[in-house]
């Protein structure tokens, strides 16, 4: 039996937290509170809290528990499901958890890594990791912090933090609760695979310390935990396997599994994460590159040999279809300084977006197999583009992500004169065997209904994000119809029905495609033993 003992935190006057406690002030003065990303309808909320410290947070929880009342968290409400738009009862911002705590290097793992607070954003986390300044650390740290810092600065090395979700402005917290991942995933992987250490605080107002490689599942495939009470909760982790591809769907379960994991991942529904521990990596100069392809399938092909070619290590590897690019060349048209880019050629069908690492001084670097997959594929170097000084890297940046923002454009207008549209994007991932066929599913279903629609992003991971369009409330139908066949394909391939936004609010719906009602009462199982009064994060995930 593995057990890990809880701390007591040190009671404060509830009536000293800053609290807004009039619906109609919340709505009218913090009205972003009451949404996120989604855009989902909120229903209401009775108090707005901004706690500035685990003391604080953990009299909020007690008091909203004596009072049966539920609790959404909210970090920087960059998610895309809903999961900190309210659902009645209280929110509980912890944007003012914003400060580095510690650095320091790993010598068994031979890592750096940095402590900070679930408020702190991964834009500020990489700008202080990669210009070796950690506000705070060198006036308010310990002894040994500072030493630390001062090695980490003395070394040539530059690091940063690999997970990037595509909002940058991202609070750290939020991103382990949804093992976010983003592009760089293809190579290093989501979150969960850089987090060496978490606190979080639970719904009694108990906070757990729980660092990797220390608390795990019984062979029974049980955990015990222990309070500052000496009350024991056991909690038995779900039986189903987890999908073997980029993942953010459902509560993660493995045999013999690391009690962090449990946490990452988990939405909220179990505990606030308060702070965290991260590992940096070693930062390489990349080159970007777009090589344009004669057609779809080509890409596709492209990218499957790029992946099989073992001397080619791509940070990414992202796609654009032909609608994609046809709807960019439209917007060059319009505005030529919104893309940032040259001219898309006219013999560009799709194009395949990737990054190597890359020294400008080496000038004996072999392009010669990139060359070869290139010209297999239809296509040669010389039909791409290319750029590694900084602010071509940042026109590239700017380049893969204003597709999405012009389909965003496009719904908004459309909006004006049919208030109920959105668009429809999927968020589905399959085994790298399945590309091929879920990319002709996709395509040949999408052509039959004769709807709008692009497809891009993160095909290293077969991540392709499809975004219908539609025109009307009945090709908005057609389209959810759409959705949910896709889903059940990709399913039914080995896949997920959310590979890196998570389930929140508004993914529910898909969730019993994937998860089995076996599988769903053991999820709800867990969320019973950690958080028994239902409080927290009511609507994510689990309808309980």
């Amino acid at each position: 039996m593995h057990e890990i003992t809880s701390e007591i935190v040190p009671a404060i006057d509830f009536k000293g937290i800053r609290c807004i406690k009039d619906y109609s002030e919340i709505c009218q003065d913090y009205s972003p509170y009451l949404c996120d990303e989604s855009k989902l309808a909120h229903k209401g909320a009775q108090y707005l809290f901004f706690p500035t410290n685990e003391g604080e947070l953990s009299a909020i929880f007690k008091e909203m528990s004596k009072r049966n009342i539920t609790v959404t968290l909210s970090g920087a409400r960059t998610g895309l499901v809903g999961g900190a738009v309210p659902y009645g009862g209280a929110i509980v911002s912890l944007e003012r958890f914003d400060k580095i705590l510690g650095l320091r290097y790993d010598s068994h793992s031979k890592e750096w890594l940095v402590k900070a607070e679930c408020g702190v954003t991964i834009r500020d986390l990489n700008n202080w990791a990669m210009k070796k300044t950690f506000p705070g650390l060198l006036e308010d740290g310990s002894a040994e912090t500072k030493a630390f810092l001062e090695k980490y600065k003395e070394t040539k090395t530059i690091y940063f933090y690999p997970p990037d979700p595509t909002e940058m402005g991202a609070a750290l917290g939020g991103t382990v609760s949804t093992n976010a991942s983003g592009a760089r995933t293809y190579r290093y992987g989501a979150t969960r695979n850089w987090v060496r250490w978490i606190r979080a605080m639970l719904a009694s107002g108990e906070v757990l310390e729980i660092p990797r490689g220390k608390y795990f599942a019984t062979p029974a495939g049980e955990f015990i935990i222990i309070d500052s009470k000496q009350n024991e909760t056991a909690v038995k982790i779900p039986s189903y396997s987890m999908p073997l591809t980029k993942n953010a769907a459902g509560i993660f379960s493995a045999p013999n599994m690391d009690l962090i994991d449990l946490f990452i991942g988990s939405e909220g529904i179990f505990g606030a994460i308060t702070e965290v521990e991260v590992a940096l990596q070693k930062w390489n100069n990349p080159i970007s590159i777009v090589q344009f392809l004669p057609s779809d399938d080509k890409a596709i092909d492209f990218v499957i040999r790029l992946r099989r070619e073992k001397s080619i290590r791509p940070e990414f590897i992202e796609f654009y279809s032909s609608h994609s690019l046809d709807l960019l060349r439209k917007k060059q048209k319009e505005d030529p300084k919104v893309v940032g880019m040259p001219p898309i050629p006219d013999y560009a069908t799709s194009a395949v977006f990737f990054d190597l690492q890359f020294n400008p001084e080496n000038k004996d670097y072999d392009y010669s197999r990139l060359e070869e997959i290139a010209y297999r594929c239809g296509s040669t170097l010389a039909m791409s583009w290319a750029g590694y000084e900084q602010r071509d890297l940042e026109r590239f940046k700017n380049f893969r992500h204003v597709l999405p923002e012009t389909v965003n454009t496009i719904i908004a207008e459309r909006k004006k004169k049919i208030a109920e549209l959105y668009k429809l994007g999927t968020d589905l991932a399959v085994p790298d065997h399945a590309l091929e066929e879920i990319w002709a599913f996709y395509r040949s279903t999408l052509e039959n209904a004769g709807l709008e629609w692009v497809a891009f992003g993160h095909i290293g991971n077969n991540h392709i994000h499809i975004n219908i369009i539609p025109r009307s409330l009945k090709e908005m139908k057609e389209g959810l119809s759409i959705y949910r066949e896709f889903a059940r394909k990709a399913v039914d391939l080995g896949g997920t029905i959310s590979a890196e936004h998570g389930v929140g609010k508004i993914k529910k719906e898909f969730f019993s495609i994937m998860f089995s009602d076996k599988a769903l009462k053991e999820m709800k199982a867990v969320k019973i033993a950690l958080d028994p009064g239902l409080m927290l994060n009511p609507g994510n995930m689990l309808d309980m």
